[in-house]
């Protein structure tokens, strides 16, 4: 890959980033020149977005994985709000209709799993988190503000586009649509969000780096929206057993108080099937994995 155009000296070594799984939607490099080392993001995608994920959080949330060059916007945001690292880009640029960011490399391990670490890291990962959940919107949508959905008519909004979902992704899936019209009267009788915050929707371990005693690094920022905060935790379900999700409590509570998740857990879930955020898990064991929070 020729990225010459980023960098006014000689570039050194391109090494590709692969975070281990096929369908990453971006590409990313170590890059090192005679000056620096690097690393630069791209979209993998062309196109309008047309995978369950993506295409489901620009209708919800008004995120695009082409438009890279908003990571600045959020990157500086989070910066300014966590003591997670976060990479802050260096430099923008465009070729052939793709946008490119230079961001800054940060130290530590790429992590694989959240289980099994020491207690101090997930710690840290529930005290940035926290962190980041103090700051507060009275809308939900993308973090540069310029796509809205008012509080008020997000569940009416959300059963709608989860109804979308099921119609253009999980024609063949019967058990998904049969459990629809539960779901959606599980959200009409659900009470509307009081705030949203920063929520990365695809939450996993890979998307942090870790020095082995504290989270060093959030290098993987593309699906972060605003949303009710609720929304992290059922992710985080998902990649946790009951020791790191303990550890990862202790760590919040040093800030803020774990919401109750008990009436949102189930129309909430299925979303997040519906985004295959975790794969194509069938449905009964999915709505059924065990609560930690």
């Amino acid at each position: 890959m020729d990225l010459s155009f980023l960098f006014t000296d000689a570039i050194q070594e391109v090494m590709d980033l692969n975070p281990g799984y096929d369908d990453h939607a971006s590409d990313v490099w170590l890059v090192k020149t005679d000056r620096q080392e690097v690393v630069v993001r791209t979209s993998r995608m062309t196109q309008e977005p047309d995978n369950d994920f993506w295409w489901g959080c620009k209708q919800l949330f008004g995120i695009d994985p082409r438009q890279v060059h908003n990571l600045a916007y959020v990157n500086n945001t989070l910066s300014e709000r966590t003591p997670i690292p976060v990479p802050m880009v260096l430099k923008k640029g465009k070729k052939h209709s793709r946008e490119y960011v230079v961001v800054e490399k940060l130290e530590g391990q790429a992590m694989v799993s959240f289980i099994g670490q020491s207690s101090t890291v997930m710690q840290s990962l529930g005290e940035g988190m926290a962190k980041i959940h103090q700051h507060q919107e009275k809308y939900i949508g993308n973090p540069s503000g310029s796509f809205q959905i008012e509080l008020g008519v997000f569940h009416k909004y959300l059963s709608k586009v989860m109804t979308q979902l099921v119609s253009k992704f999980y024609q063949d899936d019967e058990q998904i649509q049969r459990l629809l019209p539960e779901i959606n009267k599980l959200l009409e009788d659900l009470p509307a969000p009081e705030l949203s915050t920063f929520v990365l929707v695809d939450i996993d371990p890979t998307q942090f780096l870790s020095n082995g005693n504290a989270i060093s690094g959030l290098v993987d920022t593309e699906a972060y929206v605003v949303a009710p905060r609720e929304l992290d935790f059922i992710g985080l379900e998902y990649v946790l057993d009951q020791a790191s999700a303990n550890d990862f409590r202790n760590g919040y509570e040093k800030v803020l108080q774990i919401p109750d998740l008990t009436n949102c857990r189930a129309p909430y879930r299925y979303l997040y099937r519906l985004l295959s955020v975790q794969g194509d898990v069938e449905i009964d064991k999915w709505m059924g994995w065990e609560e930690l929070f």
